[in-house]
């Protein structure tokens, strides 16, 4: 297969203009939207992300820090040169393998959710945190065994790590199944637990991994503030909740973050500028807690 290529963006991502040899963080776009189940039009979030995020400040309180002051580079979409999913993410993870070879971090714009099997083979976590509404863990779904209801399941066969689901409540009775004949290396939580309960597994699940990584599917939070999603599920977290966990999640362990499943023509905007200012905070939450590393 040729090597990757990236399709430089439109618009970069705010201050996201540091040279790629000299950026720590770097933000690629994976526009693929092919399985589908109810909402289509994921391919446009990752441009529709960059191109609302020039409307947000660059602070952010939670940390105190500017995003102007770390080292981001933009380096575009990941060039889709075929028709085949298969193939696809296979440039996906040829794309975060070179980033993670040169000592970078990806943080890479969905794209259905999918493609976060891709940046799993590349990165090979110990530990898969997801901010989800769904599990993803069918064995098949409207007849395919690769699409973003299943890929989770693929990652767990094919590369063994542990997985932890947070925020989840849109659940199938196969999946509550597999996951409880798995309980050692499966768990999740529902939206409507705690937040003490939740950062106390979370906590118990990462205490001793050194390789995490962070999957933010946008239908983790209420329709309410993000209804432009592929798969809306009620009862959702709100911004700050997920916030507030990403400061617990984000530190020198995460290898990787996507940010998944914007549908952007499902709204006039709002989801697609949400999704902005979550990345403005997890590259500032990222960089505090490497900082205090």
């Amino acid at each position: 297969m040729k090597p990757p290529r990236f399709r430089p963006p439109i618009q970069p991502f705010i201050e996201a203009e540091t040279a790629y040899e000299a950026a720590d963080y770097i933000i690629l776009g994976a526009p693929i939207d092919e399985t589908a189940s109810y909402r289509r039009g994921a391919r446009f979030a990752p441009q529709a992300i960059r191109r609302e995020s020039i409307h947000l400040e660059t602070y952010s309180p939670r940390t105190g820090l500017f995003l102007e002051d770390l080292k981001v580079a933009d380096v575009g979409d990941v060039e889709m040169e075929t028709q085949s999913l298969v193939e696809n993410l296979s440039l996906i993870e040829e794309a975060i393998r070179r980033i993670k070879e040169d000592g970078k971090t990806p943080i890479m714009l969905g794209g259905e959710h999918t493609v976060t099997l891709a940046a799993l083979r590349a990165l090979k976590p110990q530990v898969v945190v997801s901010l989800d509404a769904h599990l993803d863990l069918r064995d098949t779904l409207l007849g395919l065994r690769l699409s973003h209801g299943t890929f989770m399941r693929r990652a767990i066969e094919e590369l063994e790590h542990r997985l932890l689901v947070l925020g989840c409540r849109a659940i199938s009775r196969e999946e509550l199944q597999y996951a409880e004949e798995r309980s050692e290396r499966v768990r999740w939580i529902g939206a409507s637990k705690g937040l003490e309960e939740v950062l106390r597994t979370l906590r118990e699940w990462m205490e001793e991994a050194s390789r995490v990584y962070v999957t933010i599917d946008m239908d983790v939070l209420d329709p309410s503030e993000a209804p432009a999603v592929g798969n809306p599920a009620p009862e959702g977290w709100s911004t700050s909740t997920l916030l507030d966990l990403l400061a617990e999640i984000l530190d020198h362990r995460v290898v990787g973050v996507d940010v998944v499943e914007v549908a952007p023509h499902y709204d006039s905007g709002g989801t697609s500028l949400l999704a902005a200012y979550i990345v403005l905070e997890l590259l500032c939450l990222l960089e505090r807690g490497r900082q205090a590393y």
